[in-house]
């Protein structure tokens, strides 16, 4: 009954051919982006960052355009442990997330951009400065001034990204309250419903990290094969690590926190009108 219900305010299932084919010609440029940075000489360090990070945004925005085929795909792939490890809530949590494309690609996409940007940013100078060191070269990458401003950059690029992600997840998780309380009238418990949001927090993080981390193990690969001769670049482990726990600060309590609102109240009253 749920299913049938919810059929018809899921809106489109289908991502449109033309966001698809934009989405494909976007990520090509990218791909072009990342090759003219791993084509320059070890000498044009600043030149290769500059590259590299334009075809890391450029990326970003395909991710975005393609984000309803990438997140289903890794819906798919996580969700089927969800199935096993929680059989109940892990299973409408699968169901969810992928018979909802692009809500979820709503919702991943702030987080991949929070990821992506942050550890491109973060790849790029660990991996530039190890390779002043080695040559000792000094370039505006590893000038204690431009590294000051570069942190201020990464600084407001992470509060951007950080209002945008939460912003998104609660407005996503509010709006689904005609939902919820149609899976109260065939027998879901708050407790239950409130079990699978979670599991939905952690799979939506699991994918926007993925995805972020994606972008931003390309483009410093590429970075990384112009300066050093390898595409292995240097990685601060520490930081990087609290980028992703700071990205799954923010999703998971931004959508169990709103979902405890949104499944409260009567049952029957969210399911008599129109969806706003």
């Amino acid at each position: 009954p749920a299913v049938a219900l919810t059929e018809g305010a899921g809106g489109p299932r289908r991502t449109g051919v033309l966001r698809l084919l934009t989405g494909v010609a976007v990520l090509a440029g990218g791909g072009l982006l990342l090759r003219l940075a791993a084509s320059r000489p070890a000498g044009e360090l600043d030149k290769a960052g500059q590259a590299s990070l334009l075809g890391s945004l450029v990326l970003l925005v395909a991710v975005g355009l393609l984000g309803p085929v990438a997140a289903r795909v890794l819906a798919t792939v996580l969700g089927a442990p969800a199935r096993v490890l929680v059989p109940r809530a892990g299973w409408l949590a699968d169901a969810n997330l992928r018979g909802y494309a692009a809500r979820l690609s709503s919702a991943v996409v702030p987080v991949a951009l929070l990821v992506g940007l942050s550890g491109t940013m973060l790849i790029l100078t660990g991996t530039a400065e190890h390779a002043a060191r080695a040559t000792g070269a000094e370039t505006s990458v590893t000038k204690a001034s431009d590294v000051w401003l570069r942190e201020m950059e990464l600084g407001l690029l992470v509060c951007f990204a950080a209002v945008s992600t939460v912003n998104t997840l609660v407005a996503l998780t509010a709006d689904r309250r005609r939902e919820f309380a149609l899976l109260r009238l065939v027998g879901a418990t708050r407790p239950q419903l409130l079990r699978m949001l979670s599991v939905e927090a952690a799979l939506t993080t699991a994918i926007g990290v993925l995805l972020g981390a994606a972008v931003a193990a390309t483009a410093s690969a590429a970075f990384s094969l112009a300066v050093t001769g390898s595409v292995v670049p240097v990685v601060p482990g520490p930081q990087c690590a609290r980028v992703v726990l700071g990205a799954a600060g923010l999703t998971v309590p931004g959508i169990v926190g709103t979902g405890l609102w949104a499944v409260g109240g009567s049952a029957v009253e969210p399911t008599g009108g129109e969806r706003e």
